[in-house]
């Protein structure tokens, strides 16, 4: 079992984490008029073309509702619309527009030059990284 202090600087260190991301795309968030939350709902309707809301919260790790205000203003900005779903006409599914393609690409250039420099640290490193979010992740799971 982590002592207290090992466990302070853990959630530190996220929290760290966190904030240096979050200064470093807030200008960009500005500029762009997109913010990062929209910017991973865009990025998963690209590569999961075609889903409806429920499977869009459950991508993103995100409740329905949440994910219902993201999708509303994507729709506004014209960078998603929703669709009937040819297989159940009652059902909609959401697909990204041109203008939403188009800017996903230019954030998505633009947020991968600031942090290429990460890309640095050895494989490794990384798929350690990785993986140890991911056994914290299950383990929290098995908390709730």
């Amino acid at each position: 079992m982590l002592e207290y202090d090992e466990m302070y600087q853990i959630f530190s260190s996220f929290r760290q984490v966190n904030q240096s991301f979050h200064r470093l795309f807030w200008k960009q968030e500005e500029e762009m008029e997109i913010t990062r939350i929209q910017m991973l709902v865009l990025s998963i309707l690209i590569e999961h073309p075609n889903i409806g809301l429920a499977e869009l919260a459950e991508l993103c790790h995100m409740g329905s509702s949440t994910t219902s205000g993201v999708v509303d203003r994507l729709v506004k900005a014209e960078l998603v619309e929703r669709a009937r779903c040819l297989h159940d006409r009652r059902s909609l599914v959401l697909q990204v527009t041109e203008k939403g393609r188009e800017v996903q690409k230019r954030v998505y250039e633009l947020w991968m030059s600031k942090v290429s420099h990460m890309m640095d640290l050895p494989r490794e490193d990384i798929d350690n990284l990785l993986r140890i979010h991911s056994l914290m992740l299950e383990k929290m799971e098995k908390e709730r």
